[in-house]
């Protein structure tokens, strides 16, 4: 029998590996061409952090539409629950860009508004497809009978939104929620349009429209949508009455681990707060 030194092999492999894909999502510190500029640059980028964090967005403890597709139980019903922020290595940026276009775009719509002489477009539309989750859509077409959703994203996001397979599940659900709403406050809507913005190119050559009409099939994914809500909702009253903790309400790890707020690389190491994005625990809808 041939002995496994410690640290070699898988399981060196793995905390290499888990070693660099937390090094890799921690921000590096400015840059600068003197000592005085890199120190300057570090005021600047805490500066917009701390303007980040006090944005209504950031300090919304109210989940809307566009979290309610989440695959994962735990990160959801976290926010549901108000848990405590473990995630510290999500930057600020890309949100950040995504509510500067997304104001500059309503303004936009509401000058074509003025310049046609009349309310083609109704924007920031406040809809409540599901009780206590209410959300605002981007914007209706009363031309086209359209509802617009509003994607600023980076090629891979671009990527999937362009592919056979159409945008990500997540997405998906918060146009067919945001069709529910709308459809209830009483707008004629016959289609929805998720339109995809490139954030780093130079020109708007890749933007995208990913246009549908809803179907039964649809009806039949809101209503597991839905259902699947309700399911979490009452995990987070078992949280609130102290039943459960958080830790009892298994994850699906993925792509949006990140973005959670329960995230914490850490966690896999040191056994603390927050969750580690691994398959331990993991659960499906």
């Amino acid at each position: 029998m041939t002995a496994t030194l410690p640290g070699s092999g898988m399981d060196a492999w793995r905390s290499q590996s888990r070693k660099g894909a937390y090094q890799a999502a921690v921000a590096a510190p400015p840059g600068g061409n003197t000592p005085w500029a890199q120190a300057y640059g570090l005021q600047i980028k805490q500066l917009i952090e701390r303007q980040a964090s006090r944005a209504p967005r950031s300090l919304q403890v109210h989940l809307g539409p566009s979290e309610l597709g989440v695959h994962c139980h735990r990160q959801v019903v976290g926010r549901m629950t108000a848990e405590p922020l473990t995630n510290h290595v999500k930057h600020a940026w890309p949100a950040l860009i995504g509510t500067a276009v997304h104001a500059w775009l309503a303004q936009a719509l509401q000058d074509e508004n003025a310049r046609i002489g009349w309310d083609r477009f109704l924007t920031e539309l406040r809809v409540a497809p599901v009780p206590d989750h209410a959300g605002s859509t981007d914007a209706f077409d009363y031309y086209d009978g359209t509802l617009l959703d509003w994607k600023i994203v980076g090629p891979t996001s671009m990527a999937k939104i362009a592919s056979p397979d159409g945008p990500p599940y997540r997405y998906r659900v918060q146009l067919l929620l945001y069709w529910l709403g709308a459809l209830i406050a009483g707008l004629p809507v016959q289609r929805i349009a998720l339109i995809a913005l490139p954030r780093t190119a130079a020109n708007l050559d890749g933007l995208y429209v990913w246009g549908h009409e809803p179907g039964p099939e649809d009806a039949e994914l809101v209503a597991e949508v839905l259902r699947v809500t309700a399911l979490r909702q009452q995990m987070a009253r078992e949280i609130l009455a102290r039943r459960l903790t958080i830790n009892d309400i298994p994850i699906t790890p993925g792509d949006e681990c990140f973005f959670c707020d329960q995230f914490r690389p850490q966690a896999a190491r040191d056994l603390g707060p927050g969750c580690p994005g691994t398959s331990i625990g993991q659960g499906s809808l």
